[in-house]
């Protein structure tokens, strides 16, 4: 039974180039169950075209697995069409008017200006609009302009957004309290990233290493990650029979590093570069570099132990990284770092560990895991499935489509 449109409006990579489109496509599968038609509005990048255009796949057949309607515009190529892009939602309007029925507008992590304009376009129509909120970050690259302007837009989501709009999807439990301090009437709903057990990508086969224990690690640069700290306790093991996987990332961009916090790698003295080079040569570490997502999960599944470190900055404590969820759903162990609310998860030890953001704790944790996590066990957990959360998101668009508190 179609109940009416939403229109899910950002700039991930449809259909799953990025976390960002993994976010909103699995909960638009939520949308579905609830019987709205769901469609996406998200960017295309390295091409170039005016107003939008409906997404094709490399087939040429129309993307519309689920039930989903996906349409594109262009990324900006320009400080032009940045700027434009900030004020002018007319693309939006392009494709609500696709839809009779459409009744829900929802905003993904756009900037601040760009929400004010989208509310201002819908003012006196029954369309609602509403924001969905994953992280609070004023980091970016680029142009000084364009760095002050994203540094400017992430305090005026976290302090203002709540006097802008009443309704509102976060991603942790720390936004959730933040925003509700801010306005106790706000229309909050809170999802972790979500995944969709049922698909394929979560019932791959797990590929068996004998006499090998493998970590893996999955990320790309950024400022994000410390993959360094993770390097420094590998190389303390000193172990033949240990092996760590990197995802994402390439060694060239290890030892690059992020632009804003130099490299990467930058704790490896003389004697661990050494070190590194060895077990690198040996295959000991193995960059993967960029894997296609059903890749990477692969990649994950069939490790033993997987670790994500990342520092209690203020940005990563009001996200939730998808990576830990999708290892999490593989049902691999994790030792990670007290961000966000993934301590909540790591409940037993069959789980993983919760460390500190140190190369001690790091190795001592992976010490213990070569003989506490040898017990795989590739049962899928579906904590993190969307169907979980439908309940709650039917009781949050009750509200939003009626304007209750």
């Amino acid at each position: 039974m179609n109940t009416g449109t939403i229109l899910y409006v950002g700039n991930f990579e449809l259909p799953d180039k990025n976390a960002a489109a993994h976010r909103v496509v699995n909960n638009g599968k939520i949308f579905c169950e609830l019987g709205f038609r769901t469609v996406f509005l998200g960017a295309a990048r390295g091409e170039s075209f005016h107003g939008v255009k409906r997404a094709e796949d490399a087939a040429g057949s129309k993307l519309n697995d689920g039930g989903f309607d996906f349409w594109e515009r262009a990324y900006p190529a320009s400080t032009a069409d940045w700027v434009r892009q900030l004020y002018d939602v007319s693309d939006v309007r392009a494709v609500s008017e696709a839809y009779a029925d459409l009744r829900l507008v929802v905003a993904y992590n756009l900037p601040f200006a760009t929400f004010k304009a989208l509310k201002k376009a819908f003012s006196g129509t029954d369309v609602r609009v509403a924001y969905d909120c994953t992280e609070w970050n004023g980091y970016a690259e680029g142009s000084l302009p364009k760095r002050l302007y994203k540094k400017r837009d992430e305090k005026q989501i976290r302090t203002k957004l709540a006097r802008e709009c009443r309704d509102v999807i976060v991603i942790s439990e720390r936004m959730e309290k933040s925003y509700r301090a801010a306005r106790p009437d706000m229309n909050l709903l809170r999802l972790p990233p979500l995944v969709d057990v049922e698909d394929p990508i979560w019932r791959q086969e797990r590929e068996e290493h004998p006499g090998v224990f493998e970590f893996c690690f999955s990320g790309t640069v950024s400022n994000k990650e410390r993959l360094d700290l993770v390097v420094e306790a590998f190389l303390s093991l000193d172990r033949p029979d240990v092996r760590l996987r990197i995802v994402g990332m390439t060694v060239e961009e290890f030892f690059a590093g992020a632009p804003d916090k130099g490299a990467v790698g930058r704790g490896l003295d003389s004697r661990r570069e050494t070190a590194f080079a060895e077990q690198a040569a040996i295959g000991n570490i193995i960059f993967d570099g960029y894997l296609s997502h059903a890749e990477a999960v692969g990649r994950t599944l069939s490790c033993d132990c997987c670790v994500f470190i990342r520092e209690a900055t203020g940005r990563n404590t009001a996200g939730f990284p998808t990576k830990f969820a999708e290892a999490f759903t593989c049902g691999v162990p994790i030792i990670t770092t007290d961000v966000s609310d993934v301590a909540a998860y790591i409940d037993s030890p069959e789980k993983g560990t919760v460390v500190g953001a140190s190369v001690g704790e790091i190795r001592a944790a992976m010490d213990a895991a070569l003989t506490e996590f040898r017990g795989y066990t590739p049962a899928v957990r579906d904590t993190f499935d969307y169907r979980n959360h439908i309940d709650g998101t039917r009781e949050w668009i009750d509200r939003v489509l009626t304007g209750q508190a």
